[in-house]
């Protein structure tokens, strides 16, 4: 008997995802000394906090992408939400990750905090292994910011780069924060050509 495929259904959201910054020399550190369960723990808190801001600021928890998350927000979210949210989450994690250095970590790494990327669109959803799925450009295109956003910036730590249609929609909404126009270079999209941005430094 063939098995149905399951429909894709259009969708829009906001893309929002951020990154553990030198999670690899945190984990060999950790790992070093024999208290990888420290970062678990981290993890562990970091899923809790997420699933508690999720109903208050009206996200999804999409993925988990082994140091940071996938986060679907409405497609209009207001940009004054969406980045107080940020806001918030990098200045407890600031705590969270300078105790963890404190207490643990044999070498202290050069960069530490979070980094983050925005994009918004359409994305095509679907149920694969039981499980739902996202496919589509916004995605890719939020998780190149936000990797590339240290190719130019020696301190790139809760720092945001979004796209130029995100930033036209929520630009009234986050006057307070500091921004300005860059460029990078994304794999894979818009041909590996130069690519216009807007980064914004949270805290």
């Amino acid at each position: 008997m063939t098995k149905r495929k399951s429909p894709l259904k259009k969708v829009k959201h906001t893309v929002l995802t951020f990154d553990i910054c030198s999670s690899s020399d945190i984990l060999e550190d950790l790992l070093r000394s024999e208290n990888i369960k420290r970062w678990r723990d981290l993890l562990i808190w970091m899923q809790g906090y997420l699933n508690k801001r999720s109903g208050d600021c009206d996200y999804e928890m999409y993925k988990f992408t082994g140091d940071g998350w996938i986060l679907l927000f409405k497609y209009d979210c207001v940009g004054e939400d969406l980045f107080d949210f940020i806001r918030k989450f990098s200045i407890i994690f600031s705590k969270k990750i300078s105790k963890l250095t404190d207490d643990f970590l044999e070498t202290t790494p050069a960069i530490l905090g979070l980094t983050f990327g925005i994009d918004r669109g359409t994305l095509a959803r679907f149920i694969m292994e039981q499980q739902v799925e996202y496919i589509g450009r916004p995605i890719n295109v939020a998780c190149r910011l936000q990797g590339s956003i240290k190719d130019k910036d020696k301190k790139p730590q809760y720092k945001v780069l979004m796209t130029k249609s995100v930033f036209k929609n929520i630009k009234n909404d986050i006057k307070r924060y500091n921004y300005k126009n860059v460029t990078r270079k994304l794999r894979n999209i818009a041909g590996d050509k130069i690519y216009n941005c807007v980064k914004a430094t949270i805290m």
